[in-house]
């Protein structure tokens, strides 16, 4: 349900963003603890004389930085009623088309955005957004794509989505909307980027595609409602694109395209990228193969990106990735998995570590507390090691993750 009460927040990210705050800086200024509209009432200068906002191996781009803080603020402060104002009515008219909003200094802010270089200071919803605790896999390619690229897109959205992996894109002709249609015609969920408002919708004969991903999923930009696609907007929609997955997946992309400014993003943010192999002598593989060249991971089935975000820590369930994150178990809940109401142990220790480690993220020494008085700390350890070497839990770093 769309937030109905618009606080100072909100009237005051869209002031500054409407007088040139860049979401790079709004995003140091939050992980400092200033707000918006605390920044009115910031001293730069003796933040900075103080190192705060200071990095010395960007010495010049910092001092740039402080005087745009400046300039800002004083031009904010000068027009702060006429703005406020036209805040105001601004989202206003987002309520009435019932378009969501949030921003940086929000709590509903998606993190894997937030952790970017350059997220977006303010962006818009319809829809919902991509839940924090499931994976998301970016799926990205041609739009002049072939039938084998097409049959390959179809291919991974399915079984992706079947496991309950997240689908985001760009709503784009080819490779985008195909995987998207796809990831749908499961019930998956899937989310598309704009390189215009939440509410134009681009290209045109994605009608059905834009009313469909709204009915469990959701439609995201950084520009204004209203806002027409124009080719210099779809740089920056890429960055958003990589910036809400975990993981790229390129289908079919030529040598040169759209497609590579995605990647390019993808690992300035340190996401990892999958490229589906294909012909050596077609060129819509040329980009795929160059970039497996460069390093990319080989994508021949999904099963290699399911593993991979098993390894990053999503939780996974009967073949399906489900809403959070492994966390560690303490003692009361080692309790409940192992111990019957006498007190006695009532499985064998396989049994016992892989009930614990099916459920639950944790460390040898984290099992030691509570068993140790059954088992040695020698015991486990073979135990878990004849297990990681059965390929029924895999070590990562000091913690044991299920494999099953």
């Amino acid at each position: 349900m769309i937030r109905e009460i618009i606080d100072n927040e909100d009237l005051y990210a869209y002031m500054l963003k409407a007088k040139g705050l860049s979401g790079r800086l709004a995003n140091k200024l939050c992980k400092l603890n200033i707000n918006f509209e605390n920044t009115l009432h910031t001293d730069f200068d003796y933040m900075y004389l103080d190192n705060i906002l200071r990095d010395s191996n960007e010495s010049v781009h910092e001092e740039k930085d402080l005087n745009k803080l400046k300039s800002i603020k004083e031009t904010v402060l000068k027009e702060e009623k006429e703005l406020k104002e036209n805040a105001k009515i601004f989202y206003a008219e987002l309520i009435r088309k019932d378009i969501h909003w949030t921003h940086l200094s929000k709590k509903d802010y998606p993190n894997r955005l937030k952790n970017i270089g350059d997220p977006p200071l303010l962006f818009f919803y319809k829809g919902k957004l991509p839940e924090e605790e499931r994976p998301s896999v970016a799926i990205v390619g041609a739009r002049e794509c072939s039938p084998y690229g097409e049959k390959t897109a179809r291919m991974f959205a399915r079984e992706l989505s079947s496991a309950g992996v997240q689908i985001i894109s760009g709503m784009a002709r080819g490779v985008d909307g195909i995987s998207q249609r796809a990831s749908i015609s499961v019930g998956g969920n899937t989310f598309g980027v704009l390189g215009c408002g939440v509410d134009v919708v681009y290209p045109e004969d994605n009608k059905d595609l834009f009313e469909d991903i709204l009915k469990d999923g959701g439609i995201i930009s950084e520009f204004n409602p209203g806002t027409e696609p124009l080719r210099t907007y779809f740089p920056s929609r890429n960055r958003i694109i990589s910036g809400l997955s975990d993981i790229v997946l390129v289908v079919e992309a030529r040598k040169r395209s759209g497609t590579y400014i995605t990647v390019t993003s993808a690992l300035d943010q340190g996401r990892e990228v999958f490229a589906v192999p294909g012909r050596i002598t077609d060129a819509l593989s040329d980009g795929c193969n160059n970039l497996i060249v460069a390093g990319a991971e080989i994508a021949v089935n999904s099963e290699a990106i399911i593993q991979d975000l098993r390894n990053k820590g999503f939780k996974y369930v009967n073949g399906s990735f489900v809403g959070s994150h492994k966390r560690d178990i303490n003692n009361n809940q080692i309790d409940d998995l192992v111990f019957n109401s006498s007190g006695s142990v009532e499985n064998s220790l396989e049994d016992i570590l892989l009930s614990i480690i099916s459920d639950y993220e944790c460390s040898l020494d984290t099992i030691y507390q509570k068993l140790g008085d059954k088992y040695s700390i020698e015991d486990l350890s073979i135990s878990l090691v004849e297990l990681e070497m059965d390929g029924k839990i895999i070590k990562k770093g000091s913690r044991y993750i299920s494999n099953i």
